[in-house]
């Protein structure tokens, strides 16, 4: 039998081994300039779990790419000024300001002449993706989270190896983990390759696993038509989002919205998924502005001004949480929010608290109970604290509230892929779109209040070991 003595090279080794990975891992989190939030949480399951935080932190610690990137920059190139003709687009300062903090992150995205539409009906935005892939000429690009082949899944593979067969360019590009089964199985995409599409999948398991990006998951939804009709939001591709009414599921379907929208915004989601695409299958794609035809109806519209903002660990610094953040601090009558799942910054977070104490009227709408269990934990503690500051917390009915929306002094709407949580915010792939058009809030109003119509005031339990619970989670929501 060895001695006790005998061990004590293997504990002294296997302890500065492990001081030397905490200082590493503390060293890369200093150089990614997280926040304080974050930087304690894994501090925190570092001490706590020595080694198996180690491990965690390898797996899912990263948040954005590194110097050696084999991503493009995306770089947008601002549109031609043909917006000086038309006075009535004047922008507001609000999008002035914006603009500037874009263009400071290399993100030219202001457009002037596009046209658009906000559907949130799960069967009409199932037939105007139909429609469109029916009616594409040249090319289908499609970009989403989720896809499985459920009845609307099926539907749409159908419809994209139809089209592939007619010689049209078919490009279907999904995230590894939110389309896992397709994933695991692709068999099923075998037709498609057949027909002439193809397809790919965002950071393939083993390869993100080895480089440790496993975490970082792409969360965009582009559907694009011909390189200039666009189809975005939060609607991923499957029965529960949308689908035709036949195939409705017993419980219904997920709450969510879609934005089509023609006009130079389609060039930005262009070149995201040409970026993309590049990322995950090395083949460089060209951009191919089409012009599309217009109706009299719809050259008689005005012109919506739009930003797009895109996040994610290729853009360069953190354009959507600053623009979301100075929206808030600009806001002087109302903030209302709709978001899934409630986990903000602390930074976003004490914007909002703010807000309510310089009298602007901040209303969330969330779901009674989501998809995740661990999110419905962690946003606890800060829907409390809004609803005690004096904001109004609604928890919505629906079988599922998957929309994303913010309307900021009905001048402002935010709608796109990105929740209002840690995630969203400073590690997945997004993508977000600023809208200044008067239509649309009034649309996304009346929505708003039929949304609030079929949900209950929100009221914190008075317990106060739940209460302490509900802090206690907090500590390590920004890991979520």
């Amino acid at each position: 039998m060895p001695t006790p003595d005998a061990f004590s090279p293997l504990l002294f080794l296997a302890y500065f081994s492990y001081i030397f990975l905490v200082i590493a891992a503390v060293l890369h989190m200093l150089y990614q300039r997280r926040s304080p939030q974050n930087l304690m949480a894994w501090l925190l399951a570092l001490l706590l779990l020595p080694f198996i935080g180690i491990l965690l932190y390898v797996l899912f610690g990263s948040r954005k790419f590194l110097a050696k990137r084999t991503i493009p920059e995306i770089v947008i190139e601002p549109p031609p000024a043909t917006h000086t003709a038309n006075p009535h687009l004047a922008i507001s300062q609000l999008a002035q300001a914006l603009n500037q903090i874009l263009q400071a992150n290399q993100i030219a995205s202001t457009t002037y002449d596009n046209q658009s539409t906000i559907y949130d009906d799960a069967t009409e935005m199932f037939e105007q993706l139909m429609q469109q892939i029916e009616r594409a000429q040249t090319s289908i690009h499609l970009q989403t989270y989720i896809f499985q082949l459920d009845h609307t899944g099926k539907s749409i593979l159908n419809a994209l190896c139809k089209k592939a067969e007619q010689g049209i360019e078919v490009r279907l590009l999904m995230d590894a983990i939110g389309s896992f089964a397709l994933y695991r199985n692709r068999k099923a995409l075998n037709r498609l390759t057949k027909a002439g599409g193809q397809y790919a999948f965002f950071h393939p398991l083993l390869k993100s696993l080895f480089n440790s990006q496993i975490n970082l998951r792409n969360h965009r939804k582009i559907y694009l038509f011909d390189h200039s009709t666009l189809l975005t939001g939060g609607v991923n591709l499957s029965n529960e989002y949308l689908g035709a009414s036949s195939t409705t599921p017993s419980t219904g379907r997920w709450q969510d919205l879609m934005l089509k929208t023609t006009g130079s915004m389609t060039e930005h989601y262009q070149n995201i998924f040409n970026a993309d695409w590049f990322y995950s299958t090395h083949e460089r794609l060209t951009s191919k502005h089409t012009k599309i035809t217009t109706s009299k109806q719809t050259k008689n519209a005005m012109p919506v001004v739009m930003q797009t903002v895109p996040s994610g660990p290729d853009i360069r610094n953190e354009p959507l949480f600053e623009t979301l953040l100075h929206s808030i601090y600009s806001a002087t009558t109302s903030i209302q929010l709709v978001s899934p799942y409630f986990i903000p910054d602390s930074a976003i977070m004490n914007a909002l608290l703010i807000a309510i104490k310089r009298g602007v009227k901040v209303s969330l709408i969330t779901p009674q109970k989501s998809d995740h269990f661990i999110f419905d934990l962690g946003r606890t503690s800060y829907i409390r604290e809004l609803k005690e500051q004096g904001g109004q917390v609604y928890f919505n009915q629906s079988p599922m509230l998957h929309a994303k929306l913010i309307l900021i002094d009905q001048k402002c709407l935010i709608i796109g892929s990105a929740n209002l949580d840690y995630r969203s915010l400073f590690i997945n792939h997004e993508i977000v779109n600023f809208i200044y058009s008067d239509k649309h809030i009034q649309q996304m109003q009346h929505w708003l209040n039929a949304l609030q119509k079929n949900s209950l005031l929100y009221q914190p339990r008075d317990n106060k070991l739940y209460r302490l619970v509900e802090n206690f989670s907090r500590i390590f929501t920004p890991l979520l």
